[in-house]
């Protein structure tokens, strides 16, 4: 039986209300399909390409997945799901070798894993792409993605569904975020935009985009277990509650966090922290890499007050100290840091360390310089993460952004010391917070044995 004998029309009503105004055909280039799990998000792209399948001319979808093996388990087996439901069994035939879903009528749904780039760049004239787990893509995929989408039959329609969890540190920093979001983000969770790329002797391409949230609030078709479960994210984890439950941006968990007692909520302060001129002004000093890094602080009040933490690339401890100088002058400093910065530097042929540079740029007296050996870190471990746990520590949102990364994010091995094994690796590079170890070890070791 031909395809065109056929006559197959599907209702609307099969679709969740909030997708309905992605049924309607448009100038949109790629369509962002995001937001909390349970949402129905990928079920809706599913069954909006089943549907393309047979009712448009030419229709060769490529399903993209980080790996080959996992489009067959997700999205085939989706697809797959719909067209049992739909009952459509009878249009469709899955191959297994290669990956593929065909339709009576010659269109076809096609695998490719992102693990396999030679694969993506050997796509043929495609009318519609579908990247699922969107998130797990990395850049260069997905710019081999799209300077692979030709189609002598016309334009070619990306679909892209995803959980807003980063698989980079930050996610300001991620590359999804920073092309489609940044812009609008939090103010504007769905929207229409466009996306323009430069091509060298050309005109450039402009790329119509939408974005379109969704939470499981939006998807009645949820079990009240399922409810309950998102629910009790809020108070079992916070940071699961915001990704997954309420669907907004967020970085990945840090399963085994050095610095286990940091909570964003109770140490980072409502509003910027500013150091006052009656205090001492602590300076804790990181020299093993560039950037080197300079933290400062303050303590009274029984507060911890972390303000600012001064990281420059190419910047030596002369260069550091004029900043310090610049921002905070006229403050009687205390110094503190890095045990190693008092080994003389191979720079000089006078017996120079870090801290003779630091004592001389500054201006300090001998009882200004305040260093002990490092700690050992398993032992540093307990005595930091008490310091957080019972006494009031508070980092400036602002300028002590970086330390807030580094609480959040840098990871310990079992015996206690911190992973640093990829030094290109943000979260293994643990500067910032070793400066406040260094502090903490120096002037309040006395605080583990209250």
């Amino acid at each position: 039986m031909a395809f065109e004998e056929v006559e197959i029309e599907i209702d609307n009503s099969v679709y969740l209300d909030c997708y309905h105004h992605l049924l309607e055909d448009n100038d949109i280039d790629i369509e962002l399909v995001w937001g909390g799990r349970d949402s129905g998000k990928s079920h809706f792209v599913g069954q909006k390409s089943v549907e393309d399948s047979f009712t448009l001319d030419y229709f060769r979808c490529i399903l993209i997945k980080e790996t080959h093996e996992a489009i067959r388990d997700s999205q085939v087996a989706m697809i797959q799901e719909i067209v049992e439901d739909w009952q459509l069994d009878d249009l469709f035939d899955v191959l297994k070798q290669p990956l593929e879903i065909r339709c009576i009528n010659q269109n076809k749904f096609l695998a490719r894993g992102t693990d396999k780039p030679g694969k993506l760049r050997s796509i043929t004239n495609p009318s519609h792409v579908w990247i699922e787990e969107g998130n797990q893509l990395t850049e260069t995929a997905f710019i081999t993605i799209l300077t692979s989408l030709r189609n002598k039959y016309g334009r070619v329609k990306l679909w892209i569904s995803f959980n807003p969890e980063a698989t980079c540190p930050d996610y300001v920093d991620f590359w999804l975020y920073k092309t489609f979001f940044a812009k609008y983000y939090p103010r504007d969770l769905s929207f229409t935009s466009e996306l323009v790329i430069d091509v060298p002797g050309k005109d450039p391409v402009k790329l119509k985009y939408r974005s379109t949230h969704t939470t499981y609030k939006d998807n009645p078709f949820v079990s009240p277990q399922r409810v309950a479960f998102h629910e009790a994210l809020k108070d079992l984890n916070y940071h699961w509650y915001q990704v997954f439950t309420l669907g907004l941006w967020g970085n990945q968990e840090n399963d085994c966090p050095w610095l286990f007692a940091f909570n964003r909520k109770v140490h980072v302060a409502e509003q910027e922290l500013h150091a006052t001129k009656k205090e001492v002004l602590f300076l804790s000093w990181d020299f093993n890499r560039n950037p080197m890094v300079c933290t400062v602080m303050q303590n009274y009040n029984d507060t911890l007050y972390i303000i600012d933490v001064i990281k420059v690339k190419n910047v030596g401890t002369e260069g550091l100290c004029e900043i310090v100088l610049t921002k905070y002058p006229g403050f009687l400093y205390m110094v503190t840091g890095d045990y190693s910065g008092d080994t003389a530097s191979s720079l000089y042929k006078e017996q120079v360390t870090n801290f003779t540079l630091i004592k001389s740029m500054l201006k300090l007296s001998d009882g200004q310089i305040k260093i002990s050996p490092n700690p050992r870190l398993e032992k540093n471990q307990t005595l930091v993460n008490t310091v957080f746990h019972s006494y009031k520590v508070l980092m400036c949102p602002v300028k002590a952004k970086p330390a807030i990364y580094d609480a959040e994010n840098v990871k310990k091995r079992p015996d206690g010391t911190i992973v640093k094994d990829n030094r290109d690796d943000p979260a293994q590079q643990a500067d910032v917070l070793d400066t406040i170890r260094y502090w903490i070890n120096q002037f309040m070791g006395w605080f583990i044995k209250k």
